[in-house]
């Protein structure tokens, strides 16, 4: 991921993720030179998301959550992606961010805030090409 957060390897959801409450643990497989996670469920068979950091869809939203109490500051904080629609359009669930601590405790997040959409469309993710005039 271009920001740099650390996520640990595998991430261990005690309490589910909403909709999906019998998926404690995750896989974590860092993608795409590192700026995608993929996601993949260990309880739930051919269960997977892909994911980025919180702050290269939406930069500061981790200081957000961190000054208003939300998130620890040691947390790194990833959102899931999804593709709607036809031409596909990718967007990121930032109502729904996950909040994963150094040790692999992962708890999801639901922030009924209008600042934060289900649907966010992404922008650029990867950092602009190098001009080598």
């Amino acid at each position: 991921m271009s920001s740099d957060i650390e996520v640990p390897p595998v991430l261990t959801l005690p309490e589910g993720l909403v909709g999906l409450p019998d998926v404690h643990e995750v896989d974590v497989l860092p993608i795409a030179g590192g700026e995608f996670l993929e996601l993949i469920a260990r309880d739930e068979r051919g269960l997977g998301w892909l994911a980025a950091a919180a702050d290269d869809v939406r930069p500061g939203m981790t200081r957000a959550l961190v000054e208003s109490g939300r998130i620890a500051a040691d947390e790194a904080l990833i959102v899931l992606l999804a593709s709607h629609g036809e031409p596909a359009v990718v967007t990121a669930n930032l109502a729904g961010p996950i909040a994963v601590s150094p040790t692999g405790f992962a708890r999801q997040l639901v922030l009924e805030d209008p600042t934060y959409d289900l649907r966010a469309r992404l922008g650029r993710l990867a950092p602009s090409p190098v001009d080598h005039r």
